[in-house]
């Protein structure tokens, strides 16, 4: 699935722009910033240098593509597609830049920044080998944009090349790690570390997400002070663990179970059997809880 890092649609705003800008992440807006990025420079260029002759019906194929491509991101599902497809925001930035080139000739020298942009953009966003898949259409605009080449380009540019691929490379491991960092902090802020289910905040949002026709069963261990008296709180633990173990393996995908806390633990099942599907799970659970022969029984209730 489409990795959509950063904000959903209309959290927030950069400068001018307004928050439907970046629905769908910070992945699909700044795409549409390299994209807009891209048509402004060639329309700056061909207003301000007026070069002749211009290719009319090209340039104007370039802004159909363009404008089709940010109305598609707009208009498809979100977290449907391959974060490959972010690949079209750069490639038609390049090729805008490529045809500018050919029509101002005395921007190449400007255009190299832009270069730097798309592969920053690509190693932010894209897979790790987004940069060298990158790497072909941007040098054929490089080239095009020097026209003319000879030995001292040809080093210059195995040296932008190189220079383009470290960035995009720096940039994705800087990300990657970041995803894991950000991953660990989501599971320590809402994961209960001893039963492995959420923890009261993470409880607290599937909880917000119930819709009618959704099933809640409490869960409670019976007796468990004694138990922690009796037996100590390390064997309290382990029938926690066990019990927290055999809830999780109980759920489907959609459903979703947390320790509200000491020896409770709430389960929301997205169900349309409503207190069937609820006794049903219980049941289960019953089964598989005793097969452990811990001494101890729990009481459950649903709405």
């Amino acid at each position: 699935p489409m990795r959509w890092n950063g904000r959903d649609a209309g959290d927030d705003s950069v400068g001018l722009l307004p928050g439907w800008w970046w629905r769908g992440g910070d992945a699909l807006g700044y795409g549409r910033l390299l994209s807009l990025g891209s048509l402004l420079t060639t329309g700056l260029a061909l207003a301000v240098l007026r070069p002749t002759p211009v290719h009319w019906p090209l340039l104007a194929a370039v802004v159909a593509v363009h404008l089709c491509v940010g109305w598609l991101s707009h208009a498809l599902p979100r977290r449907t597609s391959s974060e490959w497809a972010l690949l079209v925001f750069p490639v038609l930035a390049l090729l805008g830049l490529a045809l500018t080139t050919v029509a101002a000739p005395g921007l190449a020298g400007v255009m190299i920044g832009y270069f730097v942009l798309c592969f920053a953009y690509t190693g932010l966003f894209l897979p790790d080998r987004g940069g060298a898949v990158l790497l072909l259409p941007a040098l054929v605009t490089y080239v095009v944009s020097l026209r003319a080449f000879n030995a001292e380009l040809a080093l210059r540019t195995c040296f932008v090349a190189g220079v383009w691929l470290a960035l995009a490379h720096l940039l994705n491991r800087m990300r990657r790690r970041q995803d894991v960092l950000v991953a660990q902090l989501h599971a320590d802020a809402h994961v209960d570390p001893l039963t492995g289910l959420a923890n009261r905040r993470g409880m607290a949002r599937f909880l917000a997400e119930a819709e009618p026709g959704d099933v809640l069963v409490v869960f409670d261990l019976d007796h468990f002070k004694r138990v922690n008296d009796e037996r100590g709180h390390a064997y309290g633990d382990h029938v926690l663990e066990t019990f927290g173990r055999h809830l999780g393996r109980q759920l489907r995908t959609r459903d979703r179970a947390a320790r509200s806390g000491g020896e409770e633990m709430v389960v929301l099942l997205r169900c349309r059997e409503q207190e069937r599907c609820g006794k049903q799970l219980t049941q289960r659970l019953r089964e598989a809880f005793s097969s452990e022969e811990l001494g101890v029984t729990f009481s459950a209730g649903l709405a």
